[in-house]
This record gives C-alpha cells, structure tokens and sequence, in this order.
C-alpha cells in the first residue's frame, strides 16, 4: 500500500470517527449526520484508492445496519436495483459480441466505408468508436480499435520523411480514447454514470417517472452526434492535419478480409443484439399528444411490472440458450456450442456493478435520513445566483474532479447533493443533475481520468504533457457544449421548467 493510499485509508476512518462524535447541527436528523460521515469515508477511499473502489463501495452494506442508518434489508436492496440488473445484462451481451468479434467487423466496416484521407479516417474512427461505446464498455472498444489505430498508424509512418511527418498518429490515438467516452454518453448502458443518474431519481424521487433507455437516448444520441464533430474539428486543427493516405486504408481493407465471411454465430449475436435495442426503445407508449401508440409492455398488460432490465435479462439470458452454430479454430474455446457460456460471463465487470448498487445505497441514506433536505436547506443561497452561473460551474467542477477520481465514484457522491441544491434554488433537479452525469465523461486530460485514457497512454504513444495539453482545451469546450446543449436538448426532452416538479415536493 503506498503512502498516499494508507493517508487517505486514515483520513476516511478519522472523518467518520468525526462525524460520529461532534455535536449534531441543529435541525439536521441525528441519522443523517452519521450517513454524512459514512459518505465522505467512502469518497475519501474512492479518491485516493485506499482500498479497491468496489470494496469501498460495499461500506454501506458494512456500516449502514451497524449504525443504525439502513436496515441490512433494505441497504442490500439497492445493490440488486433494477438499474443494477440491466447493467449486468448489457455486460453480457456486450461480452458475447466481444467474444465473436462482431464488434470488430461494426467498426472495420465503418471505416472502410467512409474514406482514405487522413482528416476522413480519423472521422470514421471516431465514428465506429462511439458507435460501439454505446453498447459496450468504453475500455473495451478502446483496447479493440487500439492495435487497429496503430496497424493503421504504423503502416503510414512508414512512408514518411522528414518532410513529411506529421502528428497524426498522435491525433488518432486520442481522438479513439475521446470518442470512446462521448459513444458512452449516448445509452443508459453506454457508460456507469448514466445508470447512476437513472437508478439515483428512482431512490431520491420514487414519485418520479422512470428514466427509461429511450428517453435517454433522446438526449444522449443527439449530443454525441453534435459533440463528436466539435471533438473531430478540434483534434485537426490542435495538431493540423491535413493530406492522404499512403497505405492506411490498405491495413483497413486486410484486417476486414481477414474476418473472412459473416458466420452464422455474428449472425444471431447481431439478431439478438437488434432485438435488445428494439425492446428497450419500444417498451414505453410514445404520445403524441393525444394519440399513443402502444409499447409491448402495454400490449401485453405489464407495463407496471416489466423494466429496461427484464429486456436486458431476457436477452443475457437468451445467449445462454441459442446455438452458436459453430465455432472456428481460431476462436475462444470458451464459447463452447451456445453463443454465451458463464465462464465467459464471469468476466464481466462485476466490480463496475457493486459500485453503481453502492451509490444507490448511499442515495438511498440521503432520502431516508432527510440528509439530502438538510443539504438543500443549507445550500438555500444558490436560489440567489443564476441558475446558469451555477449549471456553468458544476460541469467545470465535475469534470476536473473526474480527472482524478473514478467517474462512476464521482456522480455517486454528488448526484443527491445537486439535487438537493436544485431544489434548495427551486430549480429541477435535472437541471443540475443531467449536466454532472454528463460532464462525469469529460475527462479528456490525465490516464487517470477514465480506462480509455490510460489504455491509450498505455500504447507508448502519447506522453502525459501531450495528453494534457490537449485534453484541457478540449476539457474547456466541453463546458461551454455541455452546458449549451442542456439547455437545447435536456429541457424540452424532460420537460424541465421553472417550477419543481410535482414528484419532488
């Protein structure tokens, strides 16, 4: 253990040993003072990694019940939410895409389609990238188009001359890890925050209406499809790229031949993958004023017991049961004869879900012991400032907080105390909180912002002054964007207005 993790190991015991013993302000719940210091000796040990983050996350589980904050009953509740479930059913739908290469084939297909010159390949990197981080988990698509990226980058580094290199493949290597991130923002499952974000309303609110994945879509689809080309024109003009390729697009055009034909496992994968999507989408009415059209839930009469989850499930499980067809040499023999086998599913990040049911725990401990309303009458002076002065600044706060802390950690601790400060300011508590989950994935700076970065920092390629140069302009536009599509995309699809809405009070 290193001397800065055994500092904060420290820290996070003292703060709660703190809390435990000073006086109670007053009007604040005895309870709540407690589930406050739980809470810093979590974020504390999240920060500095005292011990793993999944293990701090299941703190609650430890300290709740034994000081009397949550009963064990209902604090282990939330690390089997339904928002949880839904998480571990895209895992293993996107690690059985994994496992037969589809995502691969997605992603070379892509860019051999868009085009050969440097500026355009980049383009169609980015492209495939955040496709594919809308399904599956960022670090994955990265460590996928990685050796693909330096396949394509080694091959034209060959042809240079003195005169003629450039930074390309510099440019590359980021532009993969940023659209891995933006990819994430567009799906409920694209990437933790956004499952926070969902699963935290249902515990602060259980009045408010559910976050479902098309809904989210709504807002996410459409800001990463605007906030890819800022990232893309960005990324050319910071290292001026410009001309054609020498060979790039040979390697594009071997490595998909290599592929050899769609086999029939790509071919339900890819069925059942379309099938998830189109569940997910058409669970819920869509009305149009007074016309609806009815979701399947509906049709089959169970629209209040079914979720985004029981689609994820179905589809999990529904890969344990279909025949891959067959399997090639050269694949996994893990796959063994169906499309899916728990040992492969074994490898999912399990971690990433504790923490997600953690943060649902400590979001829970907000709302039972009345912490997050003592938050928002103390936090009553923010009525008194401009809601977009504040909204400006949380996003600036939240992404450079994420460049050091795990941005799953991040929305878990600040997500009830936004909201909290919305309704303090009687504002919406989307308002503050959409923004936060979104800025969560801005980290464009150090390797210690999100997997991508550091698996791109991994590659030998870029070093961390470079890195950092170019993610802090890139950190600065995306307050200005995300703040600025908020208010043109978030509001009129959650329908945030001036008043609180009728679930909050």
């Amino acid at each position: 253990m290193s001397k800065g993790q055994l500092t904060g190991l420290a820290a996070g015991i003292i703060t709660l040993v703190l809390f435990l013993v000073l006086p109670v302000p007053e009007s604040m719940n005895p309870l709540a003072m407690k589930a406050a210091g739980i809470t810093l000796m979590v974020a504390i040990w999240w920060i500095s990694e005292a011990i793993p983050i999944a293990a701090t996350a299941l703190m609650p589980l430890l300290l709740f019940p034994l000081l009397g904050v949550l009963e064990t009953k209902t604090t282990a509740s939330n690390y089997g939410h339904p928002y949880v479930w839904m998480l571990v059913g895209g895992f293993i739908l996107a690690k059985a895409i994994e496992i037969h290469n589809l995502h691969k084939r997605i992603a070379l297909t892509i860019i051999n389609f868009i085009g050969t010159s440097k500026r355009i390949i980049i383009l169609s990197f980015m492209i495939a990238t955040a496709f594919l981080s809308m399904w599956i988990a960022n670090v994955a698509v990265t460590l996928m188009m990685l050796p693909i990226g330096l396949a394509v980058t080694n091959r034209e580094e060959q042809s240079y001359t003195n005169d003629t290199k450039d930074q390309f493949g510099l440019a590359l290597m980021l532009a993969i890890a940023y659209s891995a991130s933006v990819g994430g923002m567009g799906t409920l499952i694209g990437t933790p925050p956004n499952m926070v974000f969902a699963g935290m309303i249902k515990e602060l609110y259980p009045s408010a209406p559910e976050i479902s994945f098309f809904q989210w879509m709504l807002v996410g689809v459409p800001l990463a499809i605007i906030f890819l080309p800022v990232i893309w024109i960005y990324l050319l003009k910071f290292f001026k790229i410009t001309g054609n390729f020498s060979h790039g697009h040979e390697v594009i055009r071997e490595e998909l031949k290599s592929l050899g034909p769609m086999g029939l496992p790509e071919k339900r994968i890819l069925g059942i993958f379309i099938f998830t999507a189109l569940g997910w989408i058409f669970r819920k009415d869509f009305q149009f004023d007074d016309f609806i059209i009815p979701g399947w839930a509906s049709l089959f009469g169970v629209q209040d017991y079914v979720h985004d989850a029981t689609v994820a499930i179905f589809s999990a499980i529904l890969l344990f049961i279909v025949p891959a067809g067959y399997v090639k040499k050269q694949q996994n023999p893990v796959q063994g004869t169906k499309l899916m086998d728990w040992k492969s599913a074994e490898s999912i990040p399990w971690g990433v879900v504790i923490i997600v049911g953690g943060g649902y725990a400590i979001a829970n401990s907000f709302k039972s012991t009345e912490l997050a309303t003592w938050i928002g009458s103390e936090l009553g002076f923010i009525s008194q400032l401009p809601i977009f002065t504040v909204l400006l600044l949380i996003v600036f706060f939240i992404i450079f907080l994420t460049e050091i802390n795990s941005n799953t950690a991040t929305t878990n601790i600040f997500l009830p105390v936004l909201a909290a400060m919305a309704v303090a300011g009687d504002a919406h508590p989307f308002l503050l909180m959409i923004p936060a989950t979104i800025a969560a994935s801005c980290a464009f700076m150090l390797p210690s912002g999100t997997g991508t970065n550091a698996v791109i920092f991994g590659s030998g390629r870029i070093r961390i002054p470079e890195m950092a140069k170019a993610g802090f302009w890139l950190n600065l536009i995306s307050i200005v964007v995300v703040t600025m599509l908020i208010y043109l995309i978030a509001i009129p699809v959650f329908g945030i207005s001036s008043e609180l809405p009728y679930w909050v009070k």
